[in-house]
């Protein structure tokens, strides 16, 4: 079953994508639907939706803020804005949050379904809870963090930094992007924030398989260590 996050706060709208999404998946899409930006928020962090849709203005919280919390705990389930701000500021800003994708109301619910299927083959139909790169395996759910099967402790931020190169193992990941994932785009965090965290990283997973390579200048690297 493929699980949907619908954070909409008007129901005759959130009824309409519920039942055309339903219908559009034949019976393998399951659309649950928060109509406020704390409950969604919370739903989006404690569950594994392998899609979440998400309005901009919500009770509580709004949709941009609801993608940074996301995207700074770890969580990159696909997002795509479904809204009916279509100014080239707000478009902007939805992506520079961390959104995958921008749909401005009212839209076609056939479009709708396209771009989930896009992203569905893209990324998986359901989204694993461990990720796992050599000997190390992190749980996005319980965040928690395993070195050849024992658990080895980090701090919250610092299993975040990990958790993403972990996500893009042997690719070279920019500080600005790091930074941008974990601190969040309107953070004042600058590139030596990363210093500390990357330090007890390495620390603590000196043992692995796995090292994490400085490239100066740029940003960092997770790839096989070299013995």
């Amino acid at each position: 079953m493929i699980e949907i996050l619908l954070i909409e706060d008007d129901p005759d709208i959130a009824e309409n994508i519920q039942d055309y999404l339903t219908g559009a998946g034949e019976g393998k899409w399951r659309v649950h639907i928060s109509d406020n930006g704390d409950d969604g928020l919370e739903l989006a962090s404690q569950t594994l939706y392998s899609m979440i849709l998400l309005d901009i203005g919500l009770p509580e919280r709004d949709g941009f803020e609801i993608c940074r919390s996301l995207r700074r705990r770890g969580i990159q389930t696909p997002v795509i804005f479904v809204t009916a701000r279509f100014s080239e500021e707000d478009v902007l800003k939805g992506y520079e949050c961390g959104g995958d994708d921008y749909l401005v109301k009212p839209f076609s619910m056939a479009q709708l379904a396209a771009k989930i299927r896009v992203f569905l083959k893209r990324y998986g139909e359901e989204r694993s809870d461990r990720i796992s790169f050599l000997d190390l395996d992190a749980e996005r759910r319980d965040r928690k963090l395993y070195m050849g099967g024992k658990e080895i402790c980090v701090q919250p931020r610092e299993f975040d930094i990990l958790l993403y190169l972990m996500e893009h193992p042997e690719r070279l990941v920019s500080k600005e992007e790091l930074l941008a994932r974990v601190w969040g785009t309107e953070s004042d965090a600058i590139p030596r924030n990363l210093d500390n965290p990357v330090k007890n990283i390495r620390k603590a997973i000196e043992q692995s398989e796995a090292v994490i390579v400085t490239y100066r200048g740029y940003g960092y690297r997770l790839e096989v260590k070299n013995d």
